[in-house]
């Protein structure tokens, strides 16, 4: 139960670094794309089949009960070294593809057929003798593909992105975990850069249970250095940005219910503003096996900014499907 609790939150922090890898609006404000849930879902799925594949049973991993009433590795070259790989497809409906205010022009709906790759190496576990320590390294890329509306059949707006993060997760007793992250993201359209960020961050959360679900709070805080390479300004969006995020995973049968909720406040570093962003999401999964699940869902994406040209509201709704492995 504990090396689940341990897993889970490993699978929790990985989110951090993706938070904004996001895609969609006028100025490349990346911050605003529901996409950030969606990643935190595929990842939250990372600790349970990290605990299940064949190549980390209880014996490799060597664990012990350690004083702080937590599992500890004690073979640290052998022990937690793993290769989760995903793919995901997904086909949604947005009101604000743009996600710009309601009176804007560029104010429409749209469908979208996104797909994911996702790759994650867990580089080991690592003990600290009062704390575990867990390096990562994701590299994640999607497409997106924009259709139903006249718009898009005049203005080739299909785009990928692509994300890169190293973090590492100390773990502590209480739930308690501390993750540094360094990331970057990019946005690639028809194979060229146009926009990009470089991201450190630390994020300090606590899981909780709660009979059979799980539960997590976080706090974190992160700057975002940014070029945007077909703006006047290319640096225009460089911020700092802290945030509180919460989720709850319930399971039910094989079924998987998970609402998440994100608060955040960001101020511009290279213009006289600042925003105050949420998030909302509510999904249910269903797996058929461990490898594959199907999954419908809700997000809802809201900005009050103290310039009323960002103020926006952004609904969408879809369906989707899984596949992962790990090694």
């Amino acid at each position: 139960m504990m090396a689940q609790h341990r897993f889970f939150w490993l699978s929790i922090f990985l989110i951090a670094s993706n938070l904004d890898a996001q895609v969609g609006n006028r100025d490349y404000d990346f911050d605003s794309q529901p996409n950030r849930i969606e990643d935190y879902r595929a990842r939250s799925n990372l600790s349970n089949s990290y605990n299940r594949s064949s190549s980390l049973r209880r014996s490799d991993r060597g664990l012990v009960e350690s004083d702080m009433g937590m599992q500890r590795p004690v073979k640290t070259k052998k022990s937690g070294f793993a290769y989760h790989v995903g793919f995901d497809t997904k086909l949604y409906y947005t009101d604000n593809v743009n996600s710009v205010p309601d009176d804007s022009s560029f104010h429409i709906p749209a469908g979208i057929w996104e797909n994911a790759f996702r790759n994650q190496f867990i580089l080991g576990t690592f003990d600290l003798g009062g704390a575990s320590f867990m390096p990562q390294l994701g590299i994640n890329y999607s497409h997106f593909h924009h259709f139903g509306d006249d718009f898009f059949d005049s203005t080739d707006i299909d785009f990928g992105a692509l994300g890169i993060n190293f973090s590492g997760v100390f773990q502590f007793s209480g739930g308690w975990s501390i993750k540094p992250d360094l990331a970057y993201s990019s946005t690639l359209t028809k194979g060229d850069v146009t926009y990009s960020q470089f991201s450190p961050s630390l994020a300090l959360g606590k899981s909780f249970s709660m009979g059979s679900a799980k539960s997590f709070i976080e706090w974190s805080l992160g700057y975002h250095m940014t070029d945007a390479r077909d703006q006047p300004i290319t640096d225009k969006l460089d911020r700092v940005e802290t945030s509180l995020l919460w989720a709850i995973i319930v399971p039910l049968g094989n079924f998987e219910l998970s609402p998440l909720a994100r608060l955040a406040y960001t101020d511009y570093s290279n213009q006289s503003r600042s925003d105050v962003s949420v998030n909302l999401g509510l999904q249910l999964a269903y797996s058929f096996t461990d490898w594959l699940s199907i999954k419908v869902y809700s997000n809802f994406t809201g900005k009050n900014s103290d310039k009323a040209d960002y103020d926006f509201s952004r609904f969408d709704l879809g369906a989707g499907a899984s596949l992962k492995a790990s090694f």
